[in-house]
């Protein structure tokens, strides 16, 4: 019993040693570019124009040195380990900026959040999961492996990920969204969207399309379900999973072009075609693609699957 009791003394005498803490404050900046080695980001907004840079750690003194430099508008951050290719500990920043700020993030696995602001980020992870909520501005992102979280965007996204969860949500905009492997769930987004998956599911509910958008999944099913009437072209595809486009009790209307691999695939619609083809003969894969003219809109509505069920509900 004493043995565990002066360890567990031990213990904590160390971390509370190790738990150190530095604040700078800067003037007259509207970039910051940062890098960490796996420190994680806390991004909000200040209520004047200052930059307040918190950096926690617990990493040893003697290994770590946080480094600070402006140049003129330009705010430079990085963790300086002092070549030492190992290190033990950890660390937290937490920056907090007025709006319309230029951001460049780089880490090799650190976690970012950011809340409340409007600003140009550009992101870039080995690993580690991006929030995002009540953004205004363009957003580019790109991470190794690692979820994304975003809510209350407006704006520009560009998000890419090769291994990782994408949820986006109450956002409008110019939505591109690309993983490797992972599900990607959208809902209440209106706008131009751009949704891509090599193996995983696509889930949009509460879409409103004002600009040409398209959902693709190399294997996986596609979802998506309407808001409103369709205003621009769309397009659904899934290589080995179901692809469903519900409109929701909005009209049909437009160009309506469903394909399937005739062996194994399906096409289901609550309406009669007007022409039944075949057509992209590959070996022995026959695709069957059927057309038809809903009312007198040009828009374009696409739906295929490989060997699955592309289908249309009302």
């Amino acid at each position: 019993m004493k043995l565990k009791i002066t360890t567990m003394i031990m213990l904590l005498a160390s971390s509370l040693i190790a738990q150190q803490k530095i604040e700078k404050e800067f003037s007259g900046v509207n970039k910051i570019n940062m890098s960490t080695s796996s420190g994680d980001c806390l991004l909000k907004k200040g209520n004047t124009d200052k930059v307040l840079v918190t950096v926690e750690y617990t990493y040893d003194s003697d290994d770590y040195a946080p480094e600070f430099e402006q140049n003129g508008t330009m705010l430079r951050i990085k963790e300086d380990f002092n070549g030492r290719g190992s290190f033990r500990g950890e660390s937290t920043w937490t920056l907090t900026v007025p709006d319309d700020m230029d951001i460049k993030f780089n880490t090799g696995s650190g976690d970012f959040e950011a809340s409340d602001l409007k600003l140009e980020l550009s992101l870039n992870a080995g690993s580690g999961d991006f929030v995002f909520d009540n953004i205004n501005g363009e957003i580019t992102s790109n991470a190794g492996s690692g979820n994304m979280r975003m809510r209350g965007f407006s704006g520009e996204l560009r998000a890419n990920t090769g291994s990782g969860n994408v949820r986006v949500s109450g956002s409008k905009g110019e939505i591109k969204i690309n993983t490797g492997s992972g599900n990607i769930d959208i809902n209440d987004v209106s706008g131009a969207i751009s949704a891509n998956v090599g193996s995983g599911d696509i889930d949009a509910r509460g879409i409103l399309v004002s600009e040409s958008s398209g959902f693709n999944s190399g294997s996986g099913d596609v979802i998506v379900e309407l808001a409103g009437a369709l205003k621009a072209d769309i397009s659904l595809n899934s290589g080995s999973g179901n692809s469903k486009l519900d409109f929701n009790g909005n009209a049909i209307e437009g160009l309506v072009e469903m394909r399937a691999n005739k062996k194994n695939g399906t096409i289901r619609a609550p309406f009669d075609f007007d022409k039944t083809e075949e057509v992209d003969n590959h070996g022995n894969q026959t695709v069957i693609k059927k057309t038809a003219q809903r009312g007198s809109s040009d828009i374009k509505i696409k739906i295929g699957t490989g060997s699955g069920t592309a289908s249309i509900t009302e």
